[in-house]
């Protein structure tokens, strides 16, 4: 029976590695552009009928011991994140996963991949011009995140970060550091929305800027040391957005108008600007120069 609950315990826990989050499987879509992230390979995700799907969801550091890039140091939840998958086509899935070619497809060049192509899609959308197109998108994401939540801290005024590159590198973002200047203009937009929200005598900015900055606050106590906020700076953005993403899903008003590509588009912008006050992640102390 001892033997049975062991074998029982460790399929649970091997499973729990592959229990994806709907917000981390809708982020992988979203930025995969339908194209496989290899950078060689220009196979489509979704199949000719423009309905069966033909992507896999590929493990960076494998979901289990058995697997290629398997890293003990990881927890499950770390395995089934977003920073530690990439969507492939089937073909580059099953070469990547075969343990003959372990040592051609490090994880450090899987990460590769997946930065490459996340900062290509994430251009592709700029180029779009998506606010243009839905000017109403960025203002209802500004208002579901700026619900009233049922928990509130005394947190500190937000700010803007003295010096942007400064705090990428204090930070130790990788990852996220393109996105982070792509949506960096992006911000004189967003405080002339803020302005407008205000003289309606809406509050809703104290709330946006308040609820991440809290989202934040709880998810940094996974990370008690600046060294832990370093190491892992790009899967705690992640955390955050995913957060988010789960408080537009369960608003009241939810936002059926749009595409999935608008909406994290916008909330990109919000994201960043967050970044920029302060409000994810942590400032540099005032001796620290690049």
């Amino acid at each position: 029976m001892i033997k049975l609950s062991k074998k029982m315990a460790l399929k649970k826990q091997k499973d729990k590695s592959r229990q994806y989050k709907p917000s981390t499987v809708r982020r992988l879509d979203t930025l995969s552009g339908n194209e496989c992230s290899n950078p060689n390979c220009k196979k489509k995700l979704i199949a000719e009928d423009g309905i069966s799907i033909v992507s896999k969801i590929c493990h960076i550091a494998a979901a289990s011991k058995e697997g290629p890039r398997f890293d003990n140091s990881m927890t499950d939840d770390d395995r089934r994140s977003f920073d530690n998958l990439i969507l492939l086509c089937d073909e580059h899935h099953v070469i990547i996963d075969n343990k003959e070619n372990e040592k051609k497809y490090p994880v450090t060049l899987l990460k590769n991949w997946k930065a490459k192509h996340e900062k290509k899609i994430i251009e592709l959308l700029s180029s779009k011009n998506l606010l243009s197109r839905h000017p109403l998108a960025l203002n209802k994401v500004i208002n579901l995140i700026g619900l009233k939540m049922d928990e509130v801290l005394d947190l500190p005024e937000a700010i803007n970060a003295p010096n942007p590159d400064e705090k990428i590198l204090y930070n130790n973002i990788i990852r996220y550091e393109s996105i982070i200047r792509e949506f960096a203009p992006y911000q004189g937009k967003l405080n002339k929305i803020y302005e407008e929200i205000e003289k309606e005598g809406s509050t809703k900015k104290v709330l946006v800027l308040h609820n991440i900055k809290m989202l934040y606050h709880n998810i940094k106590k996974e990370y008690p040391q600046m060294e832990d906020i370093k190491k892992n700076a790009d899967s705690i953005i992640d955390k955050v957005i995913e957060k988010i993403w789960k408080i537009i899903e369960n608003a009241p008003n939810k936002i059926n108008e749009f595409d999935k590509e608008t909406i994290e588009f916008s909330l990109m912008i919000v994201i960043v600007d967050a970044f920029m006050r302060c409000n994810i992640l942590e400032e540099p102390p005032k001796q620290f120069k690049i």
